[in-house]
C-alpha cells in the first residue's frame, strides 16, 4: 500500500466523519430524542404483506442501527464530546442486529436446501 493511497483514505474517513456529525447535528436539532433500537417485527403489517417485503424492513433496521453505531465510533475518534457508555451501547445493539441477521439467513438457507433434497 502506497503512502498517498493511505492519506486518501484517511481523506475519506475525515470527510465521511464531517458528514456524520453535520447530519447528527440536523438531526439534535430536529429532534430531541435520538432512533430507538427496536426488535424486527416480521408481523407488521405497514411493511407490506409480502415475506420480501418485512425481510427488507428487517435488514434496513439494521442498517439504520448499524449507521448510527458508526456515526457515535467516528464522532469518539474525531474528539467530538461523546458519551463512551452510550456509543457501547449503540455498538452492542449493532452487534446483536448483525448477528441476529446472520442467524436468519443460517436457517433460511437451511430450510432451502432441505427442501432441494426432498424428492417429488
Amino acid at each position: 500500500m502506497s503512502v498517498g493511497k493511505v492519506g486518501s483514505n484517511y481523506a475519506a474517513i475525515l470527510e465521511r466523519a464531517a458528514e456524520l456529525r453535520k447530519a447528527a447535528q440536523q438531526k439534535e436539532k430536529g429532534a430531541s430524542k435520538g432512533p430507538e433500537f427496536k426488535a424486527f417485527d416480521l408481523n407488521n403489517k405497514t411493511a407490506g404483506n409480502s415475506v420480501g417485503d418485512k425481510l427488507g424492513s428487517a435488514l434496513e433496521q439494521v442498517s439504520t442501527v448499524q449507521n448510527n453505531a458508526d456515526s457515535m465510533v467516528i464522532d469518539l475518534a474525531s474528539g467530538k464530546d461523546v458519551n463512551l457508555h452510550n456509543t457501547m451501547i449503540e455498538l452492542e445493539k449493532a452487534d446483536i442486529a448483525l448477528k441476529y441477521t446472520v442467524q436468519l439467513r443460517n436457517r433460511a438457507l437451511s430450510a432451502y436446501q432441505e427442501l432441494m433434497q426432498l424428492q417429488v
